[in-house]
């Protein structure tokens, strides 16, 4: 089954005490979807991992429509960046749990924005982010006082980081 738009506002419509979408991959689902549902359903947590077609502008509807989140997965949006990581830490700072590999468009600046809103954060997944240094990771690591737990490529976390945070790094293929 194809999940589009479509099936979106018409989700949002119907179904007003949703909690939870995971929409993960659904390629045809956009920031017209995307609003819909941040504009009809008070969302807890929310997948959208692999939706293509999203950018800032679904992100903001989310962060407008969707302040009580406190799971949200936007890896692998190659249309989102630092726009809409601003707009999530300034409407969602409930937000505990947050994954945003694979985005191409964040970087150091997106990541400060975030936590300077997102003071509840836990758990963050940042690997393979091509324009995030070790700068972004510090940010992250120095901002979050409840983070507990941090995946992140090894090469950018630097020593001074490594020792501030200590056990709550993870690192994708450590060792190889």
């Amino acid at each position: 089954m194809k999940v589009g738009d479509k099936a979106l506002i018409s989700i949002a419509e119907n179904c007003k005490s949703l909690k939870e979408l995971t929409l993960q991959f659904c390629e045809r689902v956009s920031d017209t979807g995307l609003a819909a549902i941040a504009e009809g359903c008070s969302l807890q947590k929310l997948n959208l991992c692999g939706c293509q077609l999203i950018t800032d502008n679904g992100l903001a509807a989310i962060a407008r429509g969707c302040g009580d989140l406190v799971f949200l997965d936007i890896s692998v949006l190659p249309m989102t960046g630092d726009m809409g990581l601003a707009e999530i830490g300034q409407g969602c700072p409930q937000i505990k749990d947050i994954a945003l590999s694979h985005c191409p468009g964040v970087t150091d600046v997106g990541l400060g924005h975030l936590v300077r809103g997102c003071l509840q954060l836990q758990s963050c997944q940042l690997v393979y982010c091509k324009r995030v240094t070790s700068t972004g990771v510090a940010i992250v690591v120095s901002s979050c006082s409840r983070l507990k737990k941090l995946l992140v490529e090894e090469a950018k976390v630097s020593e001074r980081t490594r020792r501030r945070a200590g056990p709550i790094l993870s690192f994708l293929c450590s060792g190889l």
